[in-house]
């Protein structure tokens, strides 16, 4: 076999007089250069994560908790039966699983990261994201040193380890695989063929499988500027016939791609409409507002001050966690930040490259940067909000900065190929090197200025952060009785405090900048040096963006350990042992151990706080069926039920509608020893005198009284039969007749709409009614049901008519809204068997789609390289053996 020749790009030629380490790497081969760059990713890595890798630490995160806190129920079913449970019976009262822990059951090619996940998290997934940068930089400019300064770059940027600080690992997953969607879209707009369109619809699989749909569609969004930018092109230079073909191999590969994970998202499709986030339910039969609300989706929106922190991390004093943050959002764990090298070398691609991939990342980079202020341009927001597809559907308008810093990775490696251009003409040349400088001053230009003028530029307070103090010292002082809030010299101490306070915070905020800009400055100064090394021809390329690699892991490298370091991580890497437990919960299980197991009570805890949102509202669905939980896609439904029955209950100093506890078959109440005697309706059975424990272990700072267990004597069963109906049309008439004191749910059941051809039948002391409870599964439930007339039966189970189908005797059976968010039954006179199963037609139409295209484009990608290779080495023969003959 004849060798293969590298071919070289002039371009890229070293300097004369190349040193004996530039020598020594241009005499590798192309494949051993990249194994050495890859190599040396993997050992960034390592180091990156040290901390997660090389201590006793581990990656926890509230949401973290959160989610295997909730996600027991469905973990537990799983691991006994090897099915899985699509819907969660201990969270809200029971709702669709999906977003909670619904794995993917056709295997694809994420599932290596995965096995590597249990021993090498995160960098299983991490290297992922490297690899895929580099090669599509690579890609891009045929520049092994542009690549490895992009994936440096995007990897180290802090929103990534602040993503995965909080525990947002489905998040940080979808920035892995980001760069290798960028990277297929960018072969097949290239070269469009059967197996470039078969890749970008394997990388939209594996991005939709991390399950995080909000980065997927801002990097869809990224990527749709690029085919717009790219559609221009070829209009002004008259080549929309191949631009055509790109197109329809994109549409075949979206197309593939999207049947592909067809399981989970058709199910997930379905379940929006149903969630806050989708269709809000209106009368119970219909669809009304899409979206979550404005004021909502628009929480959390970038300060438009706050984007220095792009080039100076400082800027706005970091994270909340240090005290010193005074930026417009309620609070943060840190701040967006790319560094000084990384802007000026996309600056650069940006003023000098003219190529259709810098337009499109800037312009992307541009109106992302606009919408990720959400509120703060409310002009573009509000109008994108309203009109564009899907823009409504997701929260926190900052998150489009991590996808501004992923464009402004691919700027700054592009900007690096720039920088190492050689011209042949002198004055070209001169050109070149002026234009590199300029970038370069620019930044440091800025971060001399934010360095020098910060303290008449900014006045270090946050909006409202006067008054706030001062509201929470009046609330601290209105709780001591020998204090009068009316008194002049109270105020005037509560002003002093206030004035001390912002005197204290205010220098620290101004050393965050001074130090941030100082460090910008220098890092930027330093590139800067090194590009002059080469420029000037006394440094190779090699060792040049060595030297950029290396300042630009260490700057960003080094802000982003702020915020992972060993002390942020968790003591034990069972995440299980980080759930919070109380006596109460042991008392309790044992009480439903004695009842006959699951299906037969639900739990509220108000201990810790909230039991409808954060980490306090998803400890209870550990241990029990609870009424509360957290999610952010709930059922608009239950969320309708909480804020209209429920009355707002999880609000300091406010207690929950005993008819909502009464409905939703809320036996026991862990509460605050407080409470005790000032909820109707319930008695105090179990105090403990231990104090809070974390499975077994006194948690850190953590002191008090040990909560109670109130039983609510007046809770409904779990099903049960109604002697009359009342039909209420109205979704708010329905809510007051539940919220209100005369209303018996034991005794009625509020409807829609009347039942065809069916009447319930009263009950008297003389009736003969009973419900047994035979089984209790997250798919099924079973009743044994006898009646001596023709009754409704309520079951205390949310209403959720995409799956749930009830079967009496065998033969299904339609099952109606009762009490706004409650099933019911209409059963015949005699004795029965009544079954609810949960059997969604999304998911098995879902599973199939996916296993067919799957196992389809997998093995055409296959049968394509394997083409490809058999061609090449054929060739490969044929030359070697003309050249024996020659010889």
């Amino acid at each position: 076999m004849p060798s293969k020749k590298r071919r070289r790009n002039p371009r890229h030629a070293n300097n004369g007089g190349a040193s004996s380490l530039t020598a020594w790497w241009t005499a590798r081969p192309a494949w051993q250069q990249h194994a050495l760059c890859l190599g040396g990713l993997f050992l960034a890595s390592l180091l990156y994560f040290a901390p997660v890798h090389f201590s006793e630490g581990t990656l926890g995160g509230g949401d973290l908790v959160s989610w295997r806190a909730q996600a027991e129920a469905m973990i537990e079913y799983r691991q006994a039966t090897g099915e899985e449970p699509l819907w969660n019976p201990n969270v809200f009262g029971g709702m669709p699983g999906y977003l909670m822990n619904y794995g993917e059951q056709v295997p694809q090619i994420d599932g290596l990261p995965r096995l590597l996940r249990g021993v090498l998290w995160p960098t299983s997934h991490f290297l992922f994201l490297l690899f895929g940068a580099y090669g599509f930089v690579f890609y891009l400019t045929k520049n092994k040193g542009a690549g490895l300064l992009s994936a440096v770059a995007y990897g180290t940027t802090t929103y990534l380890v602040i993503a995965l600080g909080a525990g947002h690992a489905t998040k940080f997953v979808a920035f892995c695989f980001a760069p290798w969607m960028a990277w297929a879209f960018a072969w097949t707009i290239r070269r469009p063929r059967w197996l470039s369109a078969l890749a970008f619809a394997i990388a939209l699989a594996i991005n939709l499988r991390a399950s995080h749909v909000q980065i997927t569609y801002y990097l869809t969004f990224l990527l749709g500027v690029w085919w717009v930018v790219e559609l221009i092109g070829a209009a002004r230079h008259e080549r929309l016939r191949p631009f055509g073909w790109a197109t329809a191999a994109l549409a075949l590969g979206s197309l593939l791609g999207l049947l592909m994970v067809a399981q989970p998202y058709l199910t997930y499709a379905e379940y929006k409409g149903y969630t806050v986030r989708g269709s809000e339910v209106e009368n119970g039969v219909g669809a009304g507002e899409e979206g979550m609300g404005l004021e909502n989706a628009m929480r959390w929106s970038q300060g438009v001050g706050e984007l220095a922190t792009l080039a100076v991390a400082g800027a706005r004093g970091g994270s909340s966690r240090s005290g010193t943050y005074w930026g417009p959002k309620p609070f943060t764990e840190g701040p967006h930040y790319v560094g000084g090298i990384v802007l000026f070398l996309a600056l650069l691609a940006v003023w000098k490259v003219r190529r259709n991939v810098v337009y499109a990342f800037a312009i992307g980079a541009f109106l992302m940067t606009l919408f990720a202020l959400g509120h703060h341009f409310a002009l573009l927001n509000e109008a994108m909000y309203a009109y564009f597809p899907l823009f409504d559907a997701f929260r926190a308008p900052e998150t489009w900065m991590s996808m501004v810093a992923f464009a402004l990775a691919i700027l700054a490696g592009l900007g690096a190929d720039y920088a190492c251009e050689r011209v042949a003409n002198r004055q070209r040349e001169k050109e070149h090197t002026r234009a590199v400088y300029a970038s370069a001053g620019a930044v440091a230009a800025l971060a001399a200025l934010l360095l020098v003028g910060g303290g008449a530029l900014y006045d270090f307070e946050k909006a409202g952060e006067r008054e706030q103090r001062r509201r929470r010292l009046q609330a601290q002082a209105a709780r001591q009785s020998d204090l009068s809030m009316q008194s002049p010299r109270v105020q005037q101490a509560i002003d002093r405090r206030v004035s001390q306070y912002m005197e204290q915070v205010k220098p620290k905020r101004q050393d965050k900048l001074s130090s941030d800009a100082w460090r910008t400055l220098i890092v930027v100064l330093l590139a800067g040096a090194a590009l002059w090394g080469y420029r000037s021809r006394r440094l190779d390329w090699p060792l040049a963006a060595g030297a950029l690699v290396v300042l630009v892991g260490a700057d960003l490298g080094g802000v982003a350990r702020r915020h992972l370091s060993e002390d942020d991580l968790s003591e034990s890497g069972d995440l299980e042992t980080q759930i919070q437990t109380y006596g109460a919960d042991q008392f309790i299980q044992k009480k439903e151990r004695q009842a006959g197991g699951k299906g037969h009570f639900r739990v509220l805890s108000l201990a810790g706080g909230s039991p409808m949102t954060g980490t306090a509202g998803a400890r209870a669905s550990y241990f029990h069926e609870s009424i509360g939980g957290y999610h952010g896609a709930k059922l608009r439904r239950y969320q309708n039920f909480i804020d209209h029955i429920y009355r707002g209950g999880e609000q300091p100093g406010r207690l929950p509608n005993e008819n909502a506890l009464d409905l939703m078959n809320t036996r026991y109440i862990i509460a605050p020893a407080a409470l005790a005697g000032r909820m109707p309706g319930t008695r105090v059975v179990y105090r403990d005198s231990t104090r809070r424990q974390q499975r077994g272990r006194q948690q850190r700072g953590q002191r008090g009284r040990a909560p109670v267990v109130l039983e609510n004597t007046d809770a409904v069963p779990r099903a049960f039969f109604v002697g009359q109906t009342e039909v209420l049309q109205s979704a708010e008439a329905t809510w007051q007749r539940l919220r209100s004191p005369r209303f018996n749910p034991r005794r009625t059941a509020l409807l829609p709409e009347p039942i065809e051809n069916f009447q319930t039948t009263p009950l008297d002391s003389v009736s003969t009614a009973s419900v047994e409870l035979k089984e209790y599964t997250p798919r099924r439930v079973a009743w044994q049901v006898q009646t001596d007339a023709p009754r409704l039966l309520v079951a205390s189970e949310v209403y959720y008519p995409a799956g749930w189908n009830a079967y009496l005797d065998g033969e299904q059976v339609p099952i109606h809204r009762a009490n706004y968010l409650l099933r019911a039954v209409a059963i015949p006179e005699g004795q029965h068997r009544l079954v609810m199963r949960f059997e969604p037609q999304s998911h098995r139409v879902g599973l199939w789609l996916s296993g067919v295209s799957t196992v389809g484009v997998y093995g055409a990608a296959f049968l394509l390289v394997g083409r490809i290779a058999y061609r090449r080495r054929e060739r490969w023969t044929s030359a070697g053996e003309e050249q024996r003959d020659e010889t």
